[in-house]
């Protein structure tokens, strides 16, 4: 286990209201297991700490027993291809949104930069890259962020 993460079902028609959304845990595979008691056609919508909001590419039909939808195997596989290369083939959610405003920003950094600075360490919003220190290695992840105009794309 690696992180916790917030995954919710949108209805597939404007304006996509959130039908249901559940915390659970994001393993370290990048796997997580949701039970949401409910059947349709839904956009699956990801968010967590400090990445960015990120929505399925198209609906997914959520089934009796279940469904299954892989973000990491394609570029394509969130809408609006919004995510990031992370090796040959493998796909990632943006990290950078620390206030949660659907834009990786210099707001973002402002919240960032005094951490650093502090040297601070743990389980953070400001700790981008997962490592457990906040410091230069997680404004080199925001930097990338912001000079690319990183932010929420939805249908």
């Amino acid at each position: 286990q690696c992180d916790s993460i917030e995954v919710s079902l949108h209805e597939s028609t404007f304006p996509y209201t959130s039908i249901k959304s559940i915390q659970t845990v994001l393993n370290t595979d990048g796997t997580v297991l949701c039970s949401f008691g409910t059947t349709g056609t839904y956009y699956v919508v990801i968010k967590f700490r400090n990445g960015l909001e990120t929505w399925s590419a198209n609906p997914i039909a959520i089934t009796v027993s279940g469904g299954l939808y892989d973000f990491s195997s394609a570029v394509n596989k969130a809408f609006g291809d919004n995510q990031l290369e992370i090796e040959p083939g493998v796909f990632a959610i943006y990290s950078g949104d620390i206030n949660q405003d659907g834009s990786i920003d210099a707001f973002d950094y402002l919240l960032l930069e005094p951490e650093i600075v502090q040297g601070n360490f743990g389980y953070l919003i400001t700790d981008l890259n997962g490592d457990g220190v906040v410091d230069a290695f997680d404004f080199l992840v925001m930097d990338d962020n912001i000079v690319n105009g990183i932010s929420l794309s939805t249908p």
